[in-house]
C-alpha cells in the first residue's frame, strides 16, 4: 500500500475538474509552480502518467480518468464525513442516551431537558428507566452516555462519578388516616409501611439507616415506583418512604415523620464511562444540566 500524502490527491483532483492549472491555482490558493511539483511528485508514486500538458490545459490519460473517478468519490465521502462531523459538533445534529429512574428524571431532568431543546432541537435526547445495576451495565457497554443515580453501595473503577445533588428522602403519611407518634425506627414496624424493593438503592439506603438503629424494617407493601408509594400513602395504605420533594410535588397535603430528622440527605451522581468518551451532545447537557 503507498503512502500518499492526502493533499496530493485533492490537487490532483481540482485540476482535473479545472483541466487548468491556472483556474486550479486560484481555486486551491497556491502558485501553479507548487501545483505542477505536486502533479510530477503523486505521478511518480504511482508510477505513470495522468495528465497530457497541452497549450489548450490539462487533459487527463485514459488512466487518469481512470484515477480521477475514484479519487472524486473518495473527497466526496471525506468532505461528506467532515460537514457531518461539523453538524454534531455545532449540535444541528446529534443524539444522547441518559440512563436515569423515572423519579430522578423527574427531579433532576425536567428542567435541563426543556432548555437544551430549545436550544438545539434537532438532537435527540433518548432516557432509559432501569433499575441502577441495569443502568451501569448498559454505560460499561458503551450503550449508554452517561447515567444518574442515588448514592448507593456503586464500586465501578471503570466508572468516572461526579456528585451532582443532595435530596433529602424520608416517612410521609396522610394525617386523614394516620397521626405521628412514630419515636423511634422500632416503631416504624407497628405501621404498615411501603417500601421500595430491596434490589433498590433508595431500599438498601433506607434499610442500612435501620440497621445502624439496630432495627430491621418489614414492609406491608413493596414496590419499584417511588410514584406508587406516594399514591399508595396518599389514599391511606400506610406510611411510604420516599424523595420528599416529590411527595411534595404531587400532594401538599401529605406530611412528614419527625423521624425523618435522623435520616440523611441521600447524594445523586451522575456517572461516565471512563473508557468512552462523550459525544458533543453529551458533553453541551452535561454543562446545561450543572447549571
Amino acid at each position: 500500500m503507498m503512502n500518499i500524502d492526502l493533499e496530493l490527491y485533492r490537487v490532483f483532483y481540482v485540476v482535473a475538474k479545472n483541466k487548468h492549472m491556472t483556474k486550479a491555482s486560484e481555486e486551491l490558493h497556491i502558485s501553479q509552480p507548487a501545483i505542477s511539483q505536486s502533479i510530477k511528485k503523486l505521478e511518480e508514486q504511482l508510477g505513470g502518467t495522468l495528465f497530457l500538458r497541452s497549450n489548450k490545459g490539462m487533459e487527463l490519460t485514459d488512466e487518469g480518468k481512470m484515477f480521477y473517478e475514484y479519487v472524486k468519490g473518495a473527497l466526496e465521502l471525506i468532505n461528506n464525513a467532515e460537514n457531518e462531523f461539523t453538524s454534531f459538533k455545532d449540535l444541528s445534529k446529534g443524539e444522547i442516551k441518559i440512563g436515569c429512574s423515572t423519579t430522578l428524571t423527574k427531579l433532576i431532568f425536567l428542567d435541563a431537558i426543556k432548555e437544551f431543546h430549545l436550544k438545539y432541537p434537532n438532537v435527540n435526547i433518548i432516557i432509559t428507566n432501569g433499575l441502577t445495576a441495569d443502568l451501569i451495565n448498559d454505560l460499561k457497554l458503551g450503550k449508554l452516555d452517561f447515567i444518574i443515580y442515588n448514592e448507593g453501595n456503586v464500586k465501578e473503577t471503570s466508572l468516572n462519578l461526579k456528585l451532582i445533588k443532595e435530596l433529602k428522602q424520608g416517612f410521609i403519611y396522610n394525617p386523614k388516616f394516620y397521626s405521628d407518634d412514630i419515636i423511634s425506627f422500632e416503631d416504624l414496624n407497628k405501621y404498615p409501611l411501603i417500601l421500595q424493593k430491596e434490589q433498590s438503592n433508595s431500599r438498601k439506603f433506607l434499610d442500612y439507616i435501620a440497621l445502624q438503629n439496630n432495627v430491621k424494617l418489614i414492609p406491608k407493601m413493596e414496590t419499584v415506583s417511588k410514584d406508587l408509594i406516594i399514591e399508595f400513602t396518599n389514599i391511606g395504605l400506610g406510611i411510604g418512604f420516599t424523595l420528599i420533594d416529590l411527595a411534595k410535588r404531587n400532594y401538599n397535603n401529605l406530611q412528614e415523620l419527625k423521624i425523618n430528622k435522623k435520616i440523611p440527605n441521600i447524594k445523586v451522581y451522575l456517572a461516565t464511562n471512563k473508557s468512552i468518551s462523550l459525544t458533543f451532545a453529551s458533553k453541551s447537557f452535561i454543562k446545561c444540566l450543572n447549571k
